[in-house]
């Protein structure tokens, strides 16, 4: 008869086994999702405007949406996402139904909308679920990708670098935060690291655009100088954000003047008219917007939307047929979902700011947390959240969430191997006896 020592012994091996197993899955789930940041960068940010590569972003939403459902009946992934996921899902099906009846634009339009809307959603869900879990050897390549791209950007562009060229460049921008971020979380939080992590963000300096010069600043204010999770209860917290939105404000004053505040008096500047006419479009079709593809979005420029001529805005340049203004900002293309759409959209962020505020180790925290502030910074004059370029912002922010279950998994993983070794030890013990009683 088994004595309970061997029962344990056995036990502890059968959960070895299945934690093996588990360990391939996992390897299987990081292995895809390497190579899809490692494809990615070069293609969805750096390169996109280049023949070819204009739709490759919708092709990797596709592919990450297919290979999440194809793992939903795994054990390994992270399901607890998955309802507000399918909720969220159906929300987008209710407007696109809600737009091919009653929309303002075209049927074409609405589709082409679709694909852009559903794409950050989409990214931060799948990969929340999928939850990758990179080994040192996968985080190097995804980094050495992402540092060669962006300096080979800057090579293939060199008036960025010329001082007499007074030119923006968005991309750069973008490439250099995120490769920033990527480093200081794929890396030891070490002072040494943080530094070259800043090295890397400042390299949008070359060129940068006004609203970049804000995500320099939360970046330094994070990560150099936050030490705890931001507790708005405190009066030290609200004197800290205090402080750097009034710094964010200094540095991008002129642009931001320009157009939100003196700007707004100019009925012939396209940004500022954007946004008066997108609360207008709120209160004229309430609850539930103009439809998808019907204002300030890609839908509303390449099919033009009549609403250009509702409300006067084709005169207006940069906002006529030909316009490069008409999805130049994000936040006005929330009118075409009306005031049920933004609700949503405000209580989507208010969960992740929720999920943020619980996670404990500070690097996976000050990273969410730069990467919401770069999101909603850019949005007041850009479109990237819906476009591939957002596209690493959601994957990094959803990283992050993950964060807390991966520490908590890794725990058990060390409670497991440490039950194991005793066992082990006490089954080594007992044949000594027993080789001593013999």
């Amino acid at each position: 008869m088994e004595s309970k020592g061997d029962v344990s012994i056995l036990y502890s091996h059968l959960i070895f086994i299945t934690d093996t197993l588990n360990a391939k899955k996992v390897k299987n789930i990081s292995r895809f999702f390497t190579l899809y940041w490692i494809v990615y960068f070069p293609t969805c940010i750096a390169y996109n405007d280049l023949p070819g590569f204009s739709s490759v972003d919708e092709a990797m939403t596709i592919v990450l949406l297919l290979y999440t459902f194809m793992m939903y009946g795994s054990k390994y992934i992270n399901k607890k996402p998955w309802k507000e996921f399918m909720v969220c899902l159906g929300l987008i099906a209710f407007y696109v139904v809600y737009s091919l009846l009653f929309g303002a634009n075209v049927k074409d339009a609405v589709w082409l909308d679709l694909m852009q809307e559903i794409r950050p959603y989409s990214i931060i869900f799948c990969t929340w679920i999928l939850n990758p879990q990179f080994t040192r050897k996968q985080k190097k390549w995804m980094l050495i990708t992402m540092i060669v791209t962006l300096f080979s950007w800057i090579m293939y562009h060199p008036q960025a670098l010329d001082s007499q060229v007074e030119a923006e460049f968005p991309v750069l921008g973008q490439l250099a935060i995120c490769t920033g971020m990527s480093y200081y979380l794929f890396t030891k939080d070490t002072k040494m690291n943080r530094l070259i992590a800043l090295g890397l963000v400042l390299t949008g300096m070359l060129a940068p655009k006004f609203k970049f010069m804000g995500e320099v600043v939360c970046f330094i204010a994070f990560v150099f100088f936050l030490k705890h999770r931001l507790n708005f209860k405190s009066p030290k917290t609200m004197i800290y954000c205090a402080v750097v939105v009034t710094i964010i404000l200094m540095v991008t004053w002129t642009r931001f003047d320009a157009y939100y505040v003196s700007g707004l008096d100019n009925e012939y500047l396209a940004r500022p008219m954007t946004y008066k006419t997108s609360l207008k479009i709120l209160w004229d079709y309430l609850p539930f917007g103009s439809g998808m593809g019907s204002f300030a979005c890609n839908g509303a420029w390449k099919y033009y939307s009549p609403l250009y001529y509702k409300y006067d805005l084709n005169g207006i340049w940069g906002l006529d047929e030909g316009g490069g203004f008409i999805c130049d900002a994000y936040y006005p293309t929330l009118a075409q979902f009306g005031i049920i759409g933004v609700f949503f959209f405000c209580w989507f962020w208010k969960r992740r700011l929720a999920a943020i505020d619980i996670i404990a180790d500070m690097r996976y925290y000050r990273i969410a947390m730069i990467t919401f502030c770069c999101i909603a910074i850019e949005q007041t004059a850009d479109s990237s959240w819906i476009s591939g370029k957002g596209m690493g912002y959601c994957m990094l922010i959803a990283l992050c969430l993950n964060a807390n279950r991966n520490q908590m998994m890794d725990m058990k993983r060390q409670q497991i191997l440490k039950r194991k070794k005793e066992l082990l030890l006490e089954e080594k013990r007992k044949q000594m006896e027993r080789m001593s009683n013999d």
